[in-house]
Parts: C-alpha cells; structure tokens; sequence
C-alpha cells in the first residue's frame, strides 16, 4: 500500500529512489515484495529437503517456472538423446532419465554440477565423457541396465559419491572390485 501512494505520488529518479526506500521498509517489516519471484541460484538441498522438493514431469511443465525446478523425471518419454534443454534449470540437483534410449551423455554434462542424484538406467549408454569428473555435488549415480563395458577410473574421484548402480552392464567384476578400492566408502551394486 505504502509502495503504490509513493508510486502515484512521485515520479523520475525521486520515484526510484523512494522505491528503494519503500522495499528496504517492506522487508524490515518481514512483508516480501514478490512472493512468488523465483530465486535465481538456490542452495545446495539436504537429503530430507530433496525428499520434499516437488518433481515436474514434463518439459513442458518445468519450463513456465524453470528456476524452481530442483527435481526433474523425463522417464519413459522415449528419449534418444540427452535434452540440451536442461541446461535452462539452474537449480537441477535431481534428474530421472530413466529407460529411455539414450546413447551417449553430451561432453558439456559438467555443466549441471548441482547435481546430486543422476538416474540414466535403463538407457544404452556405452560409456561415460570425462566431463563426468567435474560433477562435483554428485552423491548418487544410477546406471544400471545400460552397455557399459567400464568404467572410467576418474570416477573414483568423484568426492562426495555415496551410491553407484552398475548393475546388468557388461563391466567385469574385475573393473568393479578396481572401483570399490577407490571408492570404500561408497555402495556400489552391480
């Protein structure tokens, strides 16, 4: 209310300053300006608040508010390639591409270095780019039910890694046992 008679009260570079003067009195007083403005860089979930972050479904529905968009499931949308449209989520830290028939994952992957959790099973992946080693928030990674032959040993620097499927690929259980050396701490199923 106090914005709106400043509003119709002053004009050019009074106006705005009293603008200013009008939001920093707003937020003093605990009332937001813009509610519902989305936050252009979000924090880093914790595991429960990822539990109660909201997924979108489709492209179509993360797209008319795409910064909000914390956790994404394009599953079973007869997918052969990685959607470059992706990268328009800043805040993606949960992603389901899940059984599709994706082929290979883009070099530029690195770019979603929010990311925590990474479900591609299902798919035909055949192999991992290196860019994979700069997922630096990258807690979980499913790739089960693919055509991996490897696994790429900079993989064993992914630092904060908790969980790996590999399960029904075509890696040796050689390859495996090299992986759970350079990952103790990390589940790995295969």
């Amino acid at each position: 209310m106090l914005r709106i008679l400043l509003i119709v009260l002053f004009s050019g570079s009074v106006l705005s300053g009293f603008s200013q003067v009008a939001d920093s009195a707003m937020v003093s007083r605990g009332m937001a300006i813009n509610p519902e403005a989305p936050t252009p860089s979000m924090p880093m979930l914790s595991a429960r608040q990822l539990d109660n972050a909201v997924w979108y479904y489709s492209m179509d529905e993360a797209m008319r508010e795409p910064e909000k968009v914390v956790k994404l499931s394009l599953k079973k949308k007869h997918l052969k390639r990685f959607p470059q449209e992706l990268s328009r989520f800043p805040n993606l830290q949960v992603l389901n591409l899940s059984h599709n028939k994706i082929k290979e994952l883009p070099n530029d992957i690195s770019q979603f270095h929010n990311l925590q959790v990474l479900i591609l099973s299902h798919n035909k992946i055949r192999s991992l780019p290196d860019a994979f080693r700069d997922m630096d928030n990258l807690k979980e990674l499913y790739l089960g039910f693919n055509r991996l032959m490897a696994v790429p040993a900079w993989v064993g620097g992914l630092s904060k890694i908790e969980h790996i499927d590999l399960t029904r690929n075509n890696i040796t259980t050689y390859e495996i046992e090299r992986l759970k050396a350079k990952l103790p701490t990390c589940e790995i199923t295969h």
